[in-house]
């Protein structure tokens, strides 16, 4: 991703402040004090931050040299890369950041490598290649992953589903119809603000009746279940 946009992107999100309480939650209701868990391209360390000082073990890998800096300063433990990241690791979590790799499947191998058998997987993901825009173009996306797609990536690699829904349905309906109105989009942190209060917020009980359904991202649980090394 171009660096700029990246940073661009890491603020304009940081100020939706119920949709960032909305999906930390989501994390929350799924991991346990007892693990160890990693967030893979952790960014400026919005969710990090909120997860450690629940008193969750965490830590980090990102390769933008701004952001990791910026995790460092927030002492959160961070890694430029999976690599280099211990095998105590039990959970890993990762939110928006395949869509931005080309060979997501080599990293899906590297999260079952990196994972004891019966570590934990959670992925949030952009959805449905029908609300592509500008913006996917701007922060350089791969992909949007469709609830087939995703599955057969991770059963393909030895992963085990435990639960699979889609998000945000109030935010897939205005992409999609700014994308028929051909509106313009951008990181304007003055619109993100006014979606998060005016549109979001008050359009949150739809995901009720939408998680199955369509919505604007994925939230995946998944676990590995052998030994099988990948390669």
């Amino acid at each position: 991703m171009n660096e700029e946009l990246d940073v661009a992107a890491l603020e304009s999100v940081s100020v939706a402040e119920n949709y960032n309480n909305y999906i930390t939650d989501l994390f929350f209701s799924n991991i346990d004090k007892a693990e160890n868990i990693l967030d893979f391209g952790a960014g400026y360390g919005l969710f990090t931050e909120k997860i450690k000082k629940k008193g969750y073990k965490i830590s980090a890998v990102e390769i933008n040299k701004m952001a990791l800096q910026k995790l460092r300063d927030k002492n959160i433990n961070s890694y430029s890369s999976i690599e280099k990241v211990p095998n105590s690791i039990n959970c890993i979590i990762s939110l928006n950041v395949l869509e931005h790799i080309e060979n997501d499947d080599e990293y899906i191998k590297k999260f079952f490598n990196h994972l004891p058998v019966d570590g934990k997987l959670i992925l949030y993901l952009p959805s449905s290649e029908l609300i592509w825009t500008k913006l996917d173009e701007m922060v350089n996306h791969k992909r949007r992953y469709s609830k087939s797609g995703i599955i057969k990536l991770l059963k393909s690699n030895n992963f085990e589903i435990e639960k699979i829904f889609f998000v945000d349905f109030i935010g897939w309906l205005v992409l999609f119809f700014s994308k028929i109105l051909k509106v313009k989009l951008d990181f304007d942190k003055r619109k993100i603000k006014f979606y998060d209060k005016y549109i979001f917020r008050p359009f949150i009980f739809t995901d009720y009746f939408a998680k199955n359904i369509i919505g604007k991202n994925l939230f995946i649980v998944a676990y590995k279940k052998n030994n099988y090394v990948q390669s």
